[in-house]
């Protein structure tokens, strides 16, 4: 009896590594098959308030631009992405637009409203509306599984399942960070919890299943200021994206201008540093033998710049400093590179002759705090949209024949007032430290 009990001890401790594998076998299964079930039914329950939005050449006919939408409101308004239908702004005789639903309906588009500065618009067909989609409100969980819905490469409509990790903490614009795969042509399409409500508007992805939505509240603002359906006219639709940009740039440069320019220590100067919580920043450094010179770099940039059109992106802040010391160069040689650098042309300011005037430049020298530079602003004013510049600040120290830095600030999308104010508090804000 005692060694039948001693078998029956040992035998439960045998099989006990079995049966955990067993249940947690079990539970895989069958959890896979719930979510499987899941993600099908939120698929099969909503694909009706679905739509693609096609962008077409209008002489042709031709495809020239896709994204997604879905419908938000009993009146049929439909949302999707600013930069799905921005060629219906930018150039309305060259590009027309159509929505196609699950079905394979289709129906020309009317632009009704839209928010540049979100990357949301509202569009609206003659179909019959379905039930639309009801707008999430109230807090998410971190981990939460989510849905996104779209047309990714034109491949028809698909269904991406993911998780919702919270609102960017460093985002000049709230945007909500999306571990999940969202592709190009899922623009403007929902991201929903497994009740079909929108939590967010798929928006732009990092690649890697990091992606980003447009928050749902300001789907539900933009709803909420729309008085009647009547379509914007041109006219109408290029004097809204001025006025909103115009708006948007005095919000964010006000914040620049007013707040405590911080600054950080390069070679034997202070330099503006993170001047806000939304720029990131980085640098290196460069000792190369054969150039017989050192290099420090420090730059900061946004991450939120705006898209314009196809041609153009707006509302960008950047700026970069260069350290040069000599290294075995004479005090000619180093200012024959001193000065190359200096009238090296920046390239990062994406727009086309169409959109933007050249640059007019006006140099000086100018002392401040013990710092003398030999500084350049130049503007170029914004064809289409009057009242925006990009700005660039080129300066240079003079206080040393064989080191020193020069520093580069870009602005896009500002006044040129605001240019000049926050041009003249970023050369202020300079030290030496000899």
């Amino acid at each position: 009896m005692g060694h039948a009990h001693g078998f029956g001890e040992r035998e439960q401790v045998e099989c006990a590594p079995f049966m955990r594998l067993f249940f947690a076998s079990l539970f895989l299964v069958l959890f896979s098959r719930s979510a499987l079930a899941a993600t099908e039914d939120v698929f099969r329950h909503f694909q009706d308030r679905l739509v693609q939005v096609r962008i077409l050449e209008a002489s042709t006919g031709t495809q020239a631009g896709v994204g997604s939408g879905f419908f938000a409101a009993p009146s049929g308004l439909i949302v999707t992405n600013y930069h799905v239908i921005a060629d219906l702004i930018r150039q309305p005789r060259r590009y027309r637009g159509e929505v196609l639903t699950t079905d394979g309906k289709r129906a020309r588009l009317q632009l009704i409203d839209f928010d540049v500065v979100h990357d949301l618009a509202l569009i609206k067909t003659d179909l019959p509306p379905p039930p639309p989609f009801v707008l999430h409100s109230g807090s998410i969980p971190i981990g939460m599984r989510m849905f996104s819905i779209g047309t990714p490469l034109d491949l028809g409509f698909t269904i991406v399942e993911g998780t919702y990790n919270g609102l960017l903490a460093t985002s000049l614009y709230e945007k909500i960070l999306f571990t999940g795969s969202i592709n190009p042509g899922m623009s403007g399409g929902p991201a929903v919890l497994g009740n079909g409500q929108v939590v967010g508007v798929n928006v732009a992805t990092a690649g890697n299943q990091v992606s980003f939505l447009v928050p749902a509240k300001y789907v539900r603002a933009l709803l909420a200021r729309v008085h009647g359906h009547a379509p914007l006219s041109p006219e109408a639709a290029q004097a809204q994206l001025r006025d909103q940009l115009i708006a948007n740039q005095a919000a964010y440069m006000a914040r620049l201008i007013d707040a405590p320019l911080t600054t950080t220590r390069l070679g034997n100067y202070r330099v503006p540093g993170k001047l806000a919580p939304f720029l990131k920043c980085w640098g290196d450094a460069r000792s190369d033998p054969a150039h017989r010179y050192d290099e420090v770099l420090q730059q900061c940039s946004s991450e939120d710049d705006l898209y314009v059109s196809r041609t153009q992106t707006t509302g960008i802040v950047h700026f970069q400093h260069q350290w040069l010391a000599a290294r075995g160069l004479n005090r000619f040689r180093f200012y024959s590179l001193y000065q190359a650098q200096f009238n090296a042309n920046y390239p990062g300011l994406q727009a086309s002759q169409e959109d933007v005037t050249k640059f007019r430049c006006h140099t000086d020298f100018v002392k401040t705090h013990g710092v003398s530079f030999k500084a350049a602003l130049c503007l170029r004013a914004n064809k289409r949209l009057p009242g925006l510049f990009d700005a660039v600040l080129k300066a240079a120290t003079l206080n040393e024949n064989h080191r020193g830095v020069q520093t580069t600030l870009v602005l896009a999308g500002v006044s040129a007032d605001n240019a000049m104010r926050f041009a003249k508090r970023y050369l202020e804000s300079f030290r030496w430290v000899p």
